[in-house]
């Protein structure tokens, strides 16, 4: 189980699931801070070993949770299968590092929904070559198959609309100040 970030969150029911299923489960945490990371007793309770980086290295150790799941896959072996949860960059990594071994990879994508049914299109990704939608086929895809550039350039569409609507303090969407989006 790699975590990125809140990619901890959505990991957590997973790796503690696993782990109850009978399933030895290591979980490889990753912030960009020490301030940043998070439920680490929770998921320390949810796998059997819980390994923890942070990118400057104000925690645990310094580096990138690729660099933590190469060492235990050259030290420990090859895994079955690595779920990674987290940002689309580190998504992709985690990805192409596990393809060099040969090892399943599931990723959760995040894409913005809108309708939930697919109709909208607005979480369309390419998985193998093929459209799918995220809101119903999904979140989980084999990363080894995702067109992440893809994902990445539809994930920074809107940017410059999010930024507007954090600079005004919310969407607009006239939820009389109590809108968090």
């Amino acid at each position: 189980m790699v975590a990125g970030g809140v990619g901890v969150a959505p990991v957590f029911p997973i790796a503690r699931d696993m782990k109850a299923a009978g399933n030895h489960v290591v979980g490889i945490m990753g912030a960009r801070n020490k301030e940043l990371i998070f439920w680490e007793e929770r998921m320390k309770d949810a796998c059997h070993e819980l390994l923890v980086t942070t990118d400057d290295g104000s925690y645990v150790r310094k580096g990138f949770v690729t660099d933590v799941l190469r060492e235990y896959i050259e030290s420990a072996g090859k895994p079955d299968l690595v779920m990674a949860i987290g940002p689309l960059p580190m998504m992709r990594a985690v990805a192409n590092l596990t393809k060099e071994y040969e090892i399943k990879t599931m990723v959760s994508l995040n894409s913005i929904m809108v309708d939930g049914t697919g109709m909208c299109g607005a979480c369309r990704v390419t998985v193998g070559g093929e459209t799918r939608f995220v809101c119903v086929d999904g979140p989980e895809f084999d990363g080894h198959l995702v067109d992440f550039e893809e994902q990445l350039m539809r994930s920074r569409k809107y940017k410059s609309e999010e930024q507007h609507a954090l600079n005004r303090g919310g969407c607009g969407c006239g939820g009389g100040g109590k809108c968090h989006g």
